[in-house]
């Protein structure tokens, strides 16, 4: 299946897939906003296979203006999850949002808002609880908070700040939500095993400072204060942000903590008081690694149906992490993040029975910004005319020519589309109700390759932002 996935993508040689094969190649990233791969092509592919259905790791927090269409730059989730071309995938190590104060902007996950109910368009902040070492008691919105290790006030309760989202997500209807966290739980044997010889041959190599780091990024206290932090060997056990686990399984166990934290909040909360005071929280590299080892990209398992000697994980990235090349490249192709995925797979791959090599190929998804509300037809006329002109151009022009395009006909497109590729957008929040819509796929948009719609999200980004 997974040489199929390539072969249908005509990306096999891309993707060194003979490499991989032969276990010669451990991780290899393909970033499909820089192939000329058409949109159509993969649309068609992930509809044709029962099996496959990508991840969009979307933050756990408000989406019910999301499902609507309503959510500004977010619509680009409500193009690929409410229309079959993926599931939203609930990444939930985030951080409650502050307020801007002064010269200091906003912290915290300013574009998902967890630590506040958005519908409908407006606003309510909500308490924040956490741990002070006895017990749960309100926080004040000073500094972002940890999302796993909070609570808040919900019916005269406290009831753990992700129940209260992931029970409101469940609400909506025609959305398949699924937890990044229950891949790693469900897997938490292997998970276990995997981190701790990650740990320890990282302990053993020439560069720990820079291996640890590549696998658990943060500390977080059981008050919800998190911080980058640097893991030191101490004999045969860790420290961690000065406190100290007796050896690499013993870390790798509590680095499930903050996933249990998820997947079982309730229990979790209940049982605070018996935590180690600082828990580990695993990198993004490796969840990305692990998650794409352990399927997410085949929701309802693989049944047995694949059997390469490697993985091919599709995954669809958004604005940080696919960006929009060639303007922005996003996280994914920054060399530190390929040669951290590439480290953890060869270790994997050389030292854990049964790993196999990875392939993961990021599906940009900001390329669905470029397919407008249903409610204003005026903007799929002008989108249109806009992708005929990029389809006439040379493939590598297509950057220049929607960015000429755009600085002459833009203005004509609404308010609402122009504020998608707005810097520093997110859910809207400013009391205004707007009308449901569904996105719709303007004129040409299959046609185009993900190269080009890349570039054109690009170019909305440069001159909307000049």
């Amino acid at each position: 299946m997974s040489r199929d996935i390539l072969a249908g993508l005509d990306l096999l040689d891309a993707a060194g897939a003979e490499a991989l094969a032969a276990r010669t190649q451990s991780f290899a990233p393909v970033h499909l906003g820089t192939r000329d791969v058409p949109v159509g092509t993969l649309l068609d592919l992930i509809r044709k296979d029962d099996a496959l259905l990508p991840p969009r790791t979307g933050h756990l927090g408000n989406w019910e203006d999301i499902a609507l269409g309503r959510s500004g730059p977010m619509d680009f989730n409500t193009a690929i999850c409410g229309q079959g071309h993926g599931y939203p995938l609930i990444y939930g190590f985030t951080q409650t949002e502050t307020e801007p104060d002064g010269d200091t902007p906003a912290g915290g996950d300013a574009v998902y808002l967890p630590g506040s109910v958005v519908d409908r368009g407006g606003r309510r902040v909500l308490p924040l609880h956490t741990w002070d070492g006895r017990a749960l008691v309100r926080r004040d919105r000073s500094r972002p908070l940890f999302c796993p290790l909070v609570s808040t006030e919900h019916e005269g309760s406290l009831v753990p700040l992700a129940d209260l989202h992931w029970r409101r997500m469940h609400t909506i209807a025609g959305y398949r939500f699924e937890l990044e966290a229950s891949s790693i739980v469900t897997n938490a044997e292997a998970f276990t095993g995997m981190l701790t010889l990650l740990l320890e041959e990282a302990a053993a190599g020439p560069g720990p400072r820079r291996a640890f780091g590549e696998l658990i990024s943060h500390a977080v206290r059981l008050d919800g204060e998190v911080s980058r932090c640097e893991i030191r060997p101490d004999g045969r056990g860790f420290l961690l942000a000065g406190h100290r686990y007796g050896s690499a399984r013993a870390l790798a166990e509590a680095a499930l903590e903050p996933f249990r934290a998820l997947t079982g909040p309730q229990e979790f909360q209940d049982r605070l008081g018996t935590l180690p005071p600082v828990l580990p929280v695993v990198s993004h590299l490796l969840t990305s690694v692990l998650t794409g080892l352990f399927g997410t990209h085949l929701p309802d398992g693989p049944a047995g149906r694949d059997e390469d000697p490697f993985v091919t994980h599709l995954h669809w990235g958004a604005r940080a992490m696919a960006g929009c090349p060639p303007r922005r490249g996003g996280y994914f192709t920054r060399k530190a993040t390929v040669r951290g995925m590439r480290a953890i797979a060869s270790t994997l791959l050389r030292s854990f029975p049964g790993a196999r090599p990875l392939c993961v190929v990021l599906l940009p998804a900001p390329v669905f910004m470029l397919c407008p509300a249903g409610t204003d037809p005026r903007d799929a006329d002008l989108m249109a005319a806009l992708l005929r002109t990029v389809r006439a151009a040379r493939p590598d022009a297509a950057y220049a020519t929607a960015t000429g395009w755009l600085q002459e006909h833009g203005e004509g497109f609404s308010a609402y589309l122009r504020g998608r590729f707005r810097d520093g957008s997110g859910v809207p929040h400013d009391g205004v109700l707007r009308e449901p819509s569904v996105p719709v796929e303007p004129e040409g948009f299959r046609d185009l390759t993900f190269r080009q719609a890349s570039a054109v999200v690009g170019a909305f980004e440069e001159v909307i932002n000049a």
